[in-house]
């Protein structure tokens, strides 16, 4: 068997797993969403509100936190297992510390909601929607260094089960206090963040139970790291992980910004393209995935020394997720309207959203190759010019093109606009990226440029 052939097969056994992982991820959001809908339209619009306030912050977190992937894969690849549970503690402070903080942002956030939601009963359910996850913020960083952690160590199978376990748990537990089950109160909305939160809980008691039998050494007292970390790694591990967790709060807020903008244009234009986004999100999880698990295997790759394999894995892995770009621009193209009619039963709606996936189908490619690109540049440490240049082509490029075709004097354009930015601002980041990703990957890495005294990887 060549080494193309082994080392997709090796991507794909990561690549996989980590999808189902980020679906059920976005199918916790939806369960949230439709049993808040059969409340009332209300309880819907607070929970979305609510979901608007908290995913950034939830994303910033996971974001920083994947910063552990690189280095436990690189030390993992290494030899080095003796440094990994203390890698481990130092995750897991940095997740707690900023779950803690984004969850007093988060909570503090949701106590402005009366002053810019007009319907007080709308304001309240999604003041307390918001105020139940953010109670649930620091559990979700021990969840995440657990997550990132066993996915770095190449069990991502293991992260897909617990969290295909709290997908299904998810609607017994929202049940409970959004119906009242059991004669317990019904709380519509604010009871889904509460099951939310019960389940967040029960996946991070369970990826830690996980992690002790299957990647710590008996007996290793684990907390007590925590509580007296290695302020090393701890500094390691934001400056890999910071850039990252920035970068994905630029991609985020962007999306937020345009739907803002875009109000000015009238209900049926913000729905068609939320509708388009919403597909074009779904198809983005298999390349993000991919990406995830490019970070992985050349974090691997360079642990062991194989700098050559590291390079012809991250363009091997490009090649993949183009591969599978072109099938979902294909699809995109041949069955807009018919995909955009599941959404909606309006016809102006289906028929803006079949116009937007156009321009969806045309950056699934550049989408694809920069997602890829900046996975494979985390797997060589190389975050902060990932940072830098994510702000310039969604946010300058992007955003700044995007409304100029939209709003501007001789365009006019409207949505089609933005989303003609969103083209030129992917292409932009991917061919930048890409170029980065053929510099840095072609610069010598020897092993004591990895490891220090300390084990720690730099």
């Amino acid at each position: 068997m060549n080494f193309r052939t082994q080392e997709a097969k090796a991507l794909l056994k990561l690549t996989l797993p980590i999808l189902a992982t980020q679906l059920a991820q976005i199918g916790m959001g939806t369960v949230d969403t439709l049993m808040s809908g059969y409340v009332s339209t209300r309880d819907l619009a607070a929970v979305a509100i609510g979901t608007s306030l908290w995913l950034p912050a939830w994303l910033f977190l996971a974001g920083v936190l994947v910063g552990l992937s690189p280095i436990a894969s690189r030390l993992n690849a290494a030899g080095q297992h003796k440094r990994l549970p203390r890698l481990l503690s130092s995750a897991l402070l940095v997740g707690i510390v900023l779950g803690a903080i984004a969850g007093l942002l988060l909570a503090l956030g949701s106590l402005a909601l009366p002053l810019i939601i007009d319907d007080p009963e709308t304001a309240y359910i999604s003041t307390r929607y918001t105020l139940a996850i953010a109670a649930g913020m620091p559990i979700a960083g021990v969840f995440l260094a657990y997550r990132y952690y066993a996915e770095a160590l190449n069990h991502p199978v293991q992260v897909t089960r617990i969290m295909l376990t709290g997908l299904v748990m998810n609607v017994p537990a929202n049940a409970l206090f959004v119906y009242g089950w059991f004669g317990l109160p019904e709380l519509g909305g604010i009871g889904c963040g509460i099951g939310s939160f019960i389940v967040f809980t029960g996946m991070a008691i369970a990826m830690a139970r996980n992690t002790r039998k299957k990647r710590l050494p008996a007996g290793y007292p684990l907390w007590q790291q925590v509580h007296h970390p290695d302020l090393t790694q701890v500094k390691d591990l934001l400056r890999i992980g910071i850039p990252i967790g920035i970068a994905v709060f630029f991609e985020v807020t962007l999306f937020t910004v345009i739907a803002l903008f875009l109000t000015a244009l009238g209900p049926t234009i913000v729905a068609g393209h939320q509708v388009a986004l919403n597909i074009s999100s779904l198809t983005f999880m298999f390349p993000l995935s991919m990406g995830m698990a490019l970070t992985v295997r050349i974090g691997h790759w360079l642990g062991t020394g194989e700098q050559t394999l590291a390079r012809r894995t991250a363009w091997l892995g490009i090649g993949m997720n183009l591969c599978m770009a072109l099938v979902n621009a294909s699809i995109m193209v041949l069955f807009a309207t018919q995909i955009a009619s599941l959404y909606s039963p309006d016809i102006d709606v289906v028929k803006t959203a079949a116009t937007l996936m156009m321009f969806a189908a045309l950056f699934q490619v550049s989408d694809s190759i920069q997602v890829s690109a900046a996975g494979a540049l985390r797997g060589y440490h190389d975050t902060f010019a990932v940072m830098l240049i994510t702000f310039v082509a969604y946010w300058v490029i992007g955003l700044g093109l995007g409304y100029w075709l939209a709003f501007g004097e001789q365009t006019q354009l409207g949505a089609p606009g933005f989303w003609s930015g969103l083209v030129v601002g992917l292409t932009a980041a991917a061919i930048a990226l890409s170029y980065r990703l053929y510099r840095v990957s072609h610069k010598d890495h020897p092993a004591s440029e990895y490891e220090d005294q300390d084990g720690l990887v730099h």
